[in-house]
């Protein structure tokens, strides 16, 4: 859903590229720089019951730091013609690891149960793997399904920050992020099975 405001949220963040890129920054260290916050966000979600003044406040910041990262490294490679097959595989395996110690983090600190995170870690293995196997195949999957990466760390986000008064909301936000990417999976493969379908 949100890929439809892609074009709009990179003409914001224009700025914050060439800022960047003046820096000596470029698409790659964005990557990894993103894979640490979110390592980064799995050791406070891991600590959340500790009595350390900011850890909780702190996972959700740094969560959004971690989806701001990802962003950045795409802009700086589209605006500075920076593109290249090495970074994408680079990409696209990072994002994975993030998004597996984010989810770790949330369970080792028990915030939600083991099928759960179990769940919605598989649901997020599995959005991901029906998009590369469709473009592997030929078939276009952007903006196709309800849970792309943008949407799960937005939800990851707020449940964490509802978490810091309720108890459970982070069990309710896992819940319905596991519901959400098996939905987006199954989306993406039928999605793909009907292009096949005309073209094969």
């Amino acid at each position: 859903m949100l890929s439809r405001l892609t074009a709009a949220i990179n003409k914001a963040l224009e700025g914050h590229a060439r800022a960047l890129y003046r820096l000596g920054l470029r698409p790659n260290h964005m990557t990894v720089m993103g894979f640490l916050w979110a390592l980064l966000a799995s050791l406070a979600y891991w600590n959340w019951g500790l009595k350390w003044p900011y850890v909780a406040l702190s996972a959700p910041i740094l969560v959004l730091l971690s989806g701001y990262s990802d962003v950045m490294d795409g802009l700086l490679a589209r605006s500075f013609g920076l593109q290249s097959r090495r970074g994408a595989m680079l990409d696209s395996t990072l994002d994975r690891y993030a998004d597996l110690a984010i989810i770790v983090g949330i369970w080792a600190g028990g915030l939600c149960s083991s099928l759960v995170a179990l769940l919605a870690l598989s649901g997020s293995l599995l959005v991901s793997y029906t998009r590369a196997r469709a473009e592997g195949l030929g078939v276009g999957m952007a903006g196709v399904g309800l849970a792309e990466r943008a949407e799960r760390m937005i939800l990851i986000i707020l449940a964490s920050f509802l978490g810091l008064r309720w108890p459970y909301a982070l069990e309710i936000g896992m819940a319905l992020l596991a519901s959400l990417t098996h939905l987006t999976a199954i989306q993406r493969a039928a999605y793909a099975l009907r292009a096949l379908g005309t073209s094969s």
